[in-house]
């Protein structure tokens, strides 16, 4: 009797727990993640020699003293939070949380995320898969004529960290990756655009993709009507920052691709549009359409871009007319020419403009657009690009001008060195400026804080751009009608060399990287080190990062800059000579790994820099940066 019952209460017990299970709902999603990265920035500067930054009412506004700064100076975000899930094994969604802590003490700063909040999701069928992003700021690239962003050869120092550099799983791993395979991971900003949105990209069947934007790119904001900062006003909306206009300003554009095998074809289009009146009847439009072919065989590549483009505005209109972009590629193996080569040709005609592509503009003069507001800071509109008859890194491009990079990396292990040669001529003989870029840039652009103005310094020559400053110096050989007599011609010679030894049986690791340009108005195939040239500019940078301990790098940096201006250039009304400059940067650094996926990164550099012939231009202080970066 005392069995049967046990056996009655253990079947309506299994019964129980059975319904209970059946009553259970399933998962609502398959998966959820939350991850993200956190970045805290100070920076400390004090001057030996002050500088005059520019000049208000003919007064000079001079920088002296000591300065100390919590954050970039620019719209980085402090913390980023990407939370994502999958309802099932077709369908994904995404948002990312991006804050910017501007440590300014105003209530609204508490209401709202000031860079915004981006969305994205994707799905797939059985004949398609869909991917949208839409909301804040994304980071794209189309093709490097149409929408991208400049990233060259990989020959750059590694001493300053970049805002988009990630914390690595190894205090060493970025120098030893550098070492190995002359790069270092990025994020996704790094080699992209920035635009604020929709995205669209969609996988076709027959191998066909398509690639849509739409929405702002970098250039091609709006200034907001800012709302008083109200400490009684508690409505949802007292504090939320409108456009002050409805004038257009937006870029759209795409791309359809079709691979076969390992090989692309891709028509690709890019077009901004807006108004530089505040009726909005005097469009600014630019268009640019290529084609682009990509072959990948097993010891060669192939990748060609070239289609026409058309700029217009209110100064311009259709005077300018259609003019040719073409981009070629040519990549090779070790095992085909006994040394790997990168060989890029390319010419664009003076008539097209992108400023959101990897070439720069240097012959037209562009419209501003009315949507980004009246109020500009000293000296003259915010430029976001490198202007003038530029001297660029190898790979960078620029309109109006045709040229030929020819590199190669030479491995000879634990030994690589690479080196690089470009030859440059401009088309047409536009204007009489070249500008070129400092050494001490990264430090000389935080002189201006918030803002990136044009014509500065105590000679009206420098502009401001993202992270670096460009100076412009003008060519004074010019005919009865004022134009050049001449054409223009760019060299550029790079060498990178990278050596790892060990010391104490610890890593050390050794880089060097030079630059030699020059401009002169004949042919060379190697730069121009004598008078004959216009201007030259070297550079030598020295690095090295020593692994002290599993955990600490002690990192080292000296750099030396050089350039010289002929007579045929502007000279001093008071010295009467030409540019004279010299710049010198010294560097000490340690990375300190703190904890799993946390580091902390110290930076010091004493900066100097003096033009001999121009003595008001001169400068010289200590800057330190702190960052700790954290991602989870």
């Amino acid at each position: 009797m005392r069995s049967i019952i046990c056996i009655q209460i253990v079947l309506l017990s299994l019964g129980s727990i059975a319904q209970e299970i059946k009553n259970v709902k399933p998962s609502p999603l398959q998966n959820f993640n939350i991850s993200g990265n956190y970045r805290f920035y100070a920076q400390h500067r004090i001057f030996t020699e002050p500088y005059i930054i520019g000049y208000e009412n003919n007064v000079p506004t001079q920088l002296d003293g000591r300065a100390i700064l919590i954050g970039d100076a620019s719209q980085l975000p402090e913390l980023t939070l990407n939370i994502s899930g999958r309802p099932n094994s077709k369908t994904s969604f995404g948002t990312d949380l991006i804050v910017w802590n501007q440590n300014s003490g105003d209530f609204d700063y508490y209401r709202s995320l000031q860079l915004g909040i981006n969305l994205y999701g994707d799905f797939s069928t059985k004949y398609f898969d869909v991917s949208v992003k839409t909301g804040g700021i994304f980071w794209h690239e189309i093709t490097p004529l149409t929408f991208g962003s400049f990233f060259g050869y990989n020959r750059f120092s590694v001493f300053e960290r970049n805002p988009w550099d990630p914390q690595m799983r190894n205090v060493d791993d970025r120098y030893k990756n550098y070492l190995k395979s002359g790069s270092i991971n990025q994020d996704t900003r790094w080699a992209n655009q920035a635009i604020q949105g929709i995205i669209l990209d969609a996988s076709l069947p027959m191998n066909i993709s398509i690639d849509l934007i739409y929405g702002k790119a970098q250039n091609m904001g709006a200034v907001f009507n800012i709302p008083e900062n109200d400490l009684n006003n508690q409505t949802s909306v007292a504090n939320i920052r409108f456009y002050d206009n409805t004038i257009p300003n937006m870029v759209y554009g795409g791309a359809i691709r079709k691979n076969l095998k390992k090989h692309t074809i891709s028509l690709n289009n890019y077009s901004e549009l807006s108004y530089s009146d505040a009726l909005a009847t005097k469009r600014i439009n630019n268009q640019i359409s290529t084609t682009g072919l990509k072959f990948n065989f097993s010891e060669i590549e192939f990748d060609l871009e070239g289609g026409l483009g058309k700029y217009s505005d209110e100064y311009n209109q259709d005077s300018l007319g259609f003019g040719e972009l073409l981009s070629f590629k040519i990549n090779t193996s070790k095992k085909l020419t006994f040394i790997p080569f990168q060989i890029h040709a390319y010419r664009i005609s003076p008539n097209v403009v992108n400023n959101n592509s990897t070439f720069i503009n240097t012959s037209v003069n562009q419209a501003q657009s009315a949507a980004a507001g009246e109020n500009q800071l000293i000296g003259a509109n915010g430029v976001l690009q490198q202007t003038g008859s530029g001297i660029v890194p190898m790979g960078q491009m620029a309109n109006n001008r045709q040229a030929v990079n020819i590199s190669t990396d030479i491995k000879l292990m634990p030994l690589t060195l690479t080196l690089g040669n470009s030859i440059a001529k401009e088309i047409n003989r536009i204007g009489n400026k070249i500008s070129y870029t400092h050494l001490n840039g990264l430090t000389l652009s935080r002189f201006w804080r918030w803002s990136f103005p044009s014509n500065v310094g105590p000679y009206n020559k420098k502009s401001v751009l993202y992270r670096s400053v460009f100076e412009t110096v003008n060519i004074t050989e010019t005919d009865n009608d004022g134009k050049l007599p001449y054409d223009k011609y760019f060299n550029t010679m790079e060498a990178q060399l990278k050596y790892k030894f060990n010391l104490l049986k610890k890593p050390w690791y050794v880089f060097y990287l030079g630059s030699y340009n020059s401009v002169q108005n004949n042919f060379s195939l190697v730069t121009v080190f004598n008078e004959k040239a216009f201007l030259r500019v070297y550079n030598h940078q020295f690095e090295n990062y020593y692994h002290i301990s599993p955990k600490i790098i002690l990192a080292q940096y000296l750099g030396v800059e050089r350039i010289v201006a002929n007579y045929s250039t502007q000279v001093n009304i008071e010295t009467q000579r030409p540019i004279n400059q010299e710049g010198i940067g010294i560097g000490l650094g340690i990375d300190y790994m703190m904890a799993k996926n946390t580091g902390l990164y110290i930076r010091h550099r004493y900066f100097t820099f003096e033009d001999k012939s121009f003595p008001l231009d001169k400068f010289s202080g200590h800057e330190t940066t702190l960052e700790i970066k954290v991602t989870f």
